[in-house]
């Protein structure tokens, strides 16, 4: 009785904290889903350079191929109808998520090639799929006051210091205050409806570290554009399994909820 006393006072106060807090309106929203690093193929012109079998291996396994990630970022997308955007090319090639400078912008494999092939890469792979980001919130600001755009990836179990006990991580920019109401909203959802994930926020990660999503919070004003990355843990995510399928839904049912955008009911196979 105790308990379910506290159940229902805490949520009383989350529905109470909701109805005070100012809200954007769910009618003049789009979302949008994309995934950096849903595919693993590599360009023609730098294939000499993924010809060893330990290039083939990492290709194969989440360090080029974020396999989990794209499997959630569909369900996602299938159940929110919103636009889906996935880089077919590996990080092993480039990654499109760090910025020009970043010292991870080039994988062992690629960032000894000469210059004029890793600029090869910067014309031919990262600024289109960039571009293609950037005009896929433009055509969704000409139709809506603000877009929310989520990115989906996945994260190892072992961490630096241990095992990552986690499953589910939020990652925001504490400074905007619709981002990480959002979570805050989204974090609060997920706790009661998807009782069996544990739920982070800014983790395994800082919201505010070096991505695609920094850089369009530089581009785009607070009011426009609220970008959240979503990391899902691979000691679930990447095994396909019925209770995978069922946390994948869950997800996409509570950001349905907190959006406030009718929910496509889930149907992918584990």
């Amino acid at each position: 009785m105790q308990w379910m006393a506290w159940l229902c006072e805490r949520s009383h106060g989350v529905s109470a904290r909701k109805a005070q807090r100012p809200k954007k309106h769910a009618a003049s929203m789009s979302l949008l889903i994309t995934c950096e690093n849903g595919g693993n193929r590599v360009p023609t012109f730098v294939a000499d350079a993924f010809r060893s079998a330990s290039a083939a291996t990492d290709l194969a396994s989440p360090l080029g191929y974020d396999l989990a990630a794209l499997a959630a970022a569909r369900e996602l997308a299938a159940q929110t109808h919103a636009p889906l955007l996935v880089c077919p090319f590996s990080r092993l090639a480039i990654d499109v998520n760090h910025s020009l400078h970043h010292r991870q912008l080039y994988s062992r494999y690629t960032k000894r090639l000469p210059e004029a092939v890793r600029t090869r890469l910067v014309r031919n792979v990262y600024e289109p799929y960039r571009c293609q980001v950037h005009s896929a919130i433009e055509h969704l600001l000409q139709k809506s006051a603000y877009v929310v755009h989520l990115a989906v990836r996945t994260f190892p179990l072992q961490g630096r210091s241990g095992p990552r006990r986690t499953d589910i991580g939020l990652v925001y920019d504490p400074c905007r205050e619709d981002e990480r109401e959002l979570c805050l909203d989204w974090h609060e959802e997920l706790y009661f409806e998807v009782p069996w994930v544990r739920v982070r926020r800014n983790y395994p990660v800082r919201g505010r570290r070096d991505s695609l999503i920094k850089s369009l919070r530089e581009r785009y004003s607070p009011a426009e554009y609220l970008g959240v990355e979503v990391h899902l843990n691979q000691a679930w995510a990447a095994r396909a399994t019925r209770i995978r399928q069922e946390t994948f839904a869950g997800i996409g049912e509570t950001l349905a909820t907190i959006l406030e955008i009718e929910s496509m009911p889930s149907f992918g196979a584990a």
